[in-house]
């Protein structure tokens, strides 16, 4: 059970220790009242109130210190500490409270200690009550906002993810309109046209199929195996008419896989990396290899190219890569790894993932 120190509450809170203190007096002039037909109702109530604010303030300020300096002890230490702390904060009060009204009503010494005998035990059993309410409810005041504050920055981080998948996945449609390859893109088709006008227009409805599924995948958390697939393969069938015979590539997919759900354009950006950085810059080129394989409930993508070779490390901030890295660890968290790794005399780049429920 924690509360807050007093110095960090606001006017909510002294709202409600000053109406606890109002409504206190009241209930208890009323009770004083129906007891003693002949007490004077603006007496009492001078009387009520004065006690009644004087005792609610004085735990307002100390109990939350008091509780605030016991957060580490066990429940039963808080309790054993908090009890005699409102007794003796009932002692003060009545003392305060009667030294107020005898300097109001021009009282001596002996009325002044005959009003803190006969106030305390009320005073005490007030304090023991409100105090204690006072002290349950804003312990639980304080968990509820610590609950709430939680819930929003679990809001937030998962904010955040969404925003940070929709800008990878528009920084990958970036990508795709990039200068360089629309307008080489461009210019193999323009060549086509002449030579072989069906594979022309062939790439024409690649390049659309291309941007259209990068747009379409800033709406979808997830897609089948299969249209990932047919993505990459109309990317690289534009690559091969770019870089001819310099590009080689294989896409191995078992057909049961077909309907596994991966993130959009997964597979798509490390085939992209490979060609871009493995292939394109050598004059010889080089090949590519896809594949995708389960594996105990665990779906696992990869992309091979004999190229040189790099590291987790050397990937730059806003690489694709690490782009596709922040949206797998905000979409699955640590279930989902992407690895690189030497193989085979080139470089293998995998992504692991559950294995989630199929797509209808």
């Amino acid at each position: 059970m924690t509360t807050e120190p007093s110095h960090k509450h606001g006017r909510a809170y002294w709202l409600r220790v000053g109406t606890v203190g109002v409504l206190a007096a009241l209930l208890l002039t009323a009770l004083l009242v129906s007891l003693d037909a002949s007490a004077r109702v603006p007496v009492v109530l001078r009387h009520t109130l004065t006690h009644s604010i004087i005792m609610a303030g004085l735990c307002g300020v100390l109990m939350p210190v008091i509780r605030h300096r016991l957060v580490t002890a066990g429940p039963i230490a808080q309790w054993a500490a908090t009890i005699p702390s409102l007794l003796a904060l009932a002692g003060v009060g009545s003392g305060l409270a009667c030294g107020a009204l005898g300097v109001l009503e021009a009282g001596d010494r002996e009325t002044y200690w005959r009003c803190v005998t006969s106030a305390y035990p009320i005073n005490a059993l007030f304090t023991m009550t409100i105090g204690v309410g006072m002290t349950l409810y804003e312990a639980q005041r304080v968990r509820l906002d610590a609950v709430r504050h939680e819930l929003r920055a679990r809001e937030l981080d998962h904010e955040r993810a969404l925003k940070m998948a929709i800008e990878a996945r528009l920084a990958s449609l970036e990508s795709r309109l990039q200068p360089h390859f629309l307008f080489n893109t461009l210019n193999a088709i323009s060549a086509l046209i002449q030579q072989d006008p069906d594979h022309a227009e062939r790439m024409v409805e690649r390049l659309a199929a291309l941007l259209r599924f990068s747009l379409d995948a800033t709406e979808r958390g997830v897609v089948p195996l299969a249209d990932e697939l047919k993505i990459v393969t109309d990317y690289l069938e534009i690559e091969h008419t770019r870089l001819g015979e310099r590009l080689a590539f294989t896409i191995d997919a078992p057909g049961e896989l077909a309907r596994a759900e991966v993130p959009p354009l997964s597979i798509q950006t490390l085939v992209e990396n490979s060609v871009k950085h493995a292939i394109a810059p050598r004059l010889s080129g080089g090949r590519i290899r896809v594949t995708a394989v389960e594996r105990g409930g665990t779906l696992e993508l990869a992309v091979w190219d004999d190229g040189p070779g790099f590291t987790v490390a050397a990937l730059r901030p806003g690489h694709g890569l690490e782009s596709l890295q922040a949206r797998l660890q905000a979409r699955y968290g640590e279930a989902a790894t992407l690895t690189i790794d030497a193989r085979d005399g080139g470089t293998r780049v995998a992504v692991s993932l559950p294995r989630a429920a199929r797509t209808s």
